[in-house]
């Protein structure tokens, strides 16, 4: 008879095993990952410091209450597979949740082996969960946790971040059909836009939600709740509960002089640029980053040492700056200890006052001030104050400001009955909001906070979700529209206005159904293209298309109107920002120049059918750059058209044609409404000011998300900081500070040309 291997004796007092790194030089060049996990071996010793204990105080401390004992356990005994198939029993984010949870807060903290009785360290639960999800990735006994009977019900989570994605395992298995709608096009939430490869590998991220898929588990990207579709409709479309998970996506800023000079970053805007669209890899990735020589990043976070381990690996003089001390910092001290490790320096007790820039508006220095810690605020750390006379001044040119977010507010925007403080959602204990069946959690409940609690938001509750449906008889639902499985967002019909100038009509039935005149989609026309924006020309819901008016000026412009029929286009999210102001004030003059004509045109439409007389004062370099006159015409009740060579027309700039408008009439409009090249809508602005009419300007910052989550297009009205993608892109023209928006919009002038260069080459037209 064979002899049965002996079980395999357990060793609590073996010293607890340390993650290999990768070697901290190499990582200035690399974004691999920098934790390399345990080997086998050290898997095998880790495994069996485990007690396993009775009463395993560690499976109530984890947020998620995984069986830690029966998972650890099954590796102690070398049933590696067993194992996993335990742990996939309650999480299907191993890989994800054994390298960013906290878990000396949660699970280890508990470890009985790590008590003070011991004199030992806790068990490395992290590393093992890690060890195990890493070591079946390519397992062929991978096998997927079991799937309740359908109950035919639908539910709908809002967001693609943790809070969902545990909603969604949870709820798939209970026998719900569940959709999760993500805006960005990539899914992940802030696992992908704001934790860095160097710590979260993406093939991880995408291989665990692709199991999600492999339940049953729908996701619909380009899909902004709120603005795509509301609450309300989701419901009548047949979803019987809704979970918002929509996490912190609204950035704060310091209020401080100089905080919109190019070079300054939020946190979100400097991680998704380079997370999510690879500005790490430029230019073989069109969206670009400003990194100089010497980048200061302000807060004391996972956030700040992630931005600042980036800054490092593209090739910048690093440093940290905190108001408060070590002991006060919140990030992870893995993270400190990594980031540290890799020549990052750390400046405690100080903080920015202000900062400066050169003739152009780019950053190049900064005022701080040293501080002193004094008595505990509401935060329960020593608040920081200021020590008076200890002003001094650094060089620098990059700054990040990684002081924390706000929950991202479009769903509470569209929501207005949907109860919030200070934009939190307001829930109970159970999640639930103050609508019937909706449900929230995650960040946009708490505020910024970790990975692990919007996993324990999300489990509770679908939890709730389960109890609140369980036994409904689904709902017949309305139809979501007309467009096909898999037609993607389509190009319908396509016309030359001029040899650089496309109209281009997009199948985008959701889109087409929602959009007002002065809202704009984000565009991207092939998979590697940067996230631009759009204003929408016209839609027509009964065909569900959008129509879309591109001028060829940078590579993504160019690949866009390169499109024929037929042809997709990568991502189209929309509708965004709010619509323009319409209101029956008499008389309306609406101005543009370029391109501009043709976002002016459904605006002008709007004020005619509100009751205005609507005149249409336009500029363009000649008759053969004017488009959409015709279209113009119907829209409006005077149309004139000014011309920089004076072929046919009035010779001269549109301003010019607004002042020639102003003596032949004698009238005054009651509103005015101008769009186009941001110089034309200055001087447009300052004629109208004198004339006392109040004048709406349409803007057109570089943005990058589109949904106000990363900062990059702010822009100051009135001497306040506001984000055009969500309270925008309409402002009070007469309150723009058009001379930083031009600043800001001339950022990346140099990367633009050598993109478009390397594509005008690639497609033969370069020089």
């Amino acid at each position: 008879m064979p002899v049965p291997n002996p079980k395999p004796k357990r060793n609590p007092k073996a010293p607890r095993q340390q993650l290999p790194l990768l070697e901290s030089r190499r990582r200035a060049a690399t974004c691999e990952e920098v934790a390399l996990g345990f080997d086998p071996e050290q898997a095998r010793i880790e495994a069996l410091r485990c007690l396993n204990c009775k009463d395993p105080k560690c499976i109530e401390a984890c947020p998620l209450h995984i069986d830690i004992k029966s998972f650890i356990s099954r590796m102690a005994d070398g049933d590696l597979d067993a194992a996993f198939q335990r742990i996939s029993e309650d999480t299907p984010f191993p890989g994800i949740c054994g390298r960013v949870c906290q878990h000396e807060l949660y699970c280890e903290k508990a470890c009985l082996l790590g008590g003070p009785k011991t004199k030992l360290e806790p068990v490395a639960i992290g590393s093992l969960e890690r060890f195990l999800a890493d070591s079946q990735r390519k397992s062929s006994e991978r096998r997927l946790p079991a799937v309740a009977p359908p109950n035919g019900l639908k539910v709908a989570l809002v967001g693609s971040g943790p809070a969902s994605l545990i909603a969604a395992f949870d709820l798939v298995r209970k026998g719900y059909r569940v959709t999760v709608f993500e805006a960005l096009h990539k899914l992940g939430g802030v696992l992908a836009y704001g934790i860095p490869p160097f710590r979260l590998p993406r093939d991880i991220i995408n291989e665990e939600i692709e199991r999600l898929r492999a339940l049953g588990v729908e996701f619909r990207t380009n899909f902004s709740v709120g603005k795509t579709a509301t609450l309300d409709e989701l419901f009548e479309q047949g979803y019987a509960g809704v979970f918002v998970g929509t996490g912190a996506g609204l950035p704060h800023l310091m209020g401080i002089p100089g905080e919109n000079l190019v070079g300054v970053y939020t946190a979100n805007e400097f991680l998704t640029r380079i997370n999510l669209m690879e500005a790490n890899d430029f230019p073989a990735h069109d969206t670009p980053v400003r990194v100089g020589s010497r980048t200061v990043v302000v807060g004391g976070g996972n956030s700040a040492m992630d931005a600042a381990r980036w800054a490092k690996r593209l090739g910048s003089e690093s440093v940290i700056q905190f108001r408060r001390g070590r002991a006060e910092l919140r990030a992870r001290l893995e993270e400190i200890e990594h980031a540290e490790e890799e020549g990052v320096r750390f400046e405690f007790l100080a903080a920015p006052l202000r900062l400066f820039g050169d003739e152009s508006g780019v950053l190049r220095e900064m005022e701080c001030i040293r501080m002193q810690l004094g008595a505990p605020d509401d935060s329960g750390r020593p608040s920081p104050v200021p020590i008076p006379g200890s002003e001094y001044r650094m060089a620098v040119d990059t700054v990040v400001m990684a002081i924390g977010q706000s929950p991202n507010p479009t769903v509470q925007r569209a929501t207005p009955q949907l109860l919030t403080k200070r934009g939190k959602i307001i829930v109970d204990e159970r999640g639930l909001t103050s609508l019937p069946n909706v449900f929230a959690g995650g960040d946009v409940v708490r505020g910024g906070a970790t990975v692990i609690l919007a996993m324990r938001d999300g489990r509770m509750a679908a939890e709730a979700i389960d109890r609140a449906l369980r036994g409904q008889t689904p709902a017949a639902a309305v139809s979501e529209g007309s467009r096909e499985a898999g037609a993607g967002y389509r190009v319908l019909s396509k016309r030359l206005l001029t040899p650089e100038i496309a109209h281009l009509e997009i199948l985008a039935p959701a889109v087409a159904r929602h959009w007002k005149p002065g809202q704009f989609i984000i565009l991207r026309p092939t998979s590697s293209s940067e996230r631009i924006p759009l204003t929408i020309v016209g839609g027509d819901p009964e065909r569900g298309s959008i129509q879309l008016v591109i001028q060829a000026l940078g590579k993504t412009s160019r690949e866009t109107i390169s499109l024929e029929v037929g042809d997709c286009i990568a991502d189209l999210l929309g509708p965004l920002g709010m619509p323009a102001t319409i209101e029956k004030v008499g008389l309306v003059l609406c101005v543009a120049g370029g391109v501009g004509t043709a976002e002016l045109l459904p605006v002008a439409r709007a004020f005619r059918q509100a009751g205005n007389h609507v005149v249409a004062l336009c500029g363009a370099r000649s008759t053969a750059h004017i488009i959409l006159d015709q279209e113009l015409r119907a829209a409006a009740d005077e149309v004139r058209w000014a011309t920089d060579d004076g072929s046919g027309f009035f010779h001269g700039n549109v301003v010019e044609l607004m002042r020639a408008w102003k003596r032949e009439s004698g009238a005054t409009p009651g509103a005015a409404h101008v769009i186009g090249p941001i110089p034309m809508m200055r001087a447009a602005a300052a004629l109208t000011r004198e004339w006392g009419v109040a004048t709406f300007a349409s803007l057109n910052p570089i943005m990058v998300d589109g949904t106000g989550m990363c900062g990059g297009c702010r822009v100051t009205v009135g001497g306040k900081v506001r984000f055009a993608c969500v309270d925008g892109p309409e402002f009070d023209a007469h309150q723009v500070d058009f001379d930083e928006l031009t600043r800001r919009n001339r950022a990346y002038l140099s990367q633009e040309k050598q993109v478009l260069e390397q594509h005008l080459c690639r497609v033969g037209l370069g020089q």
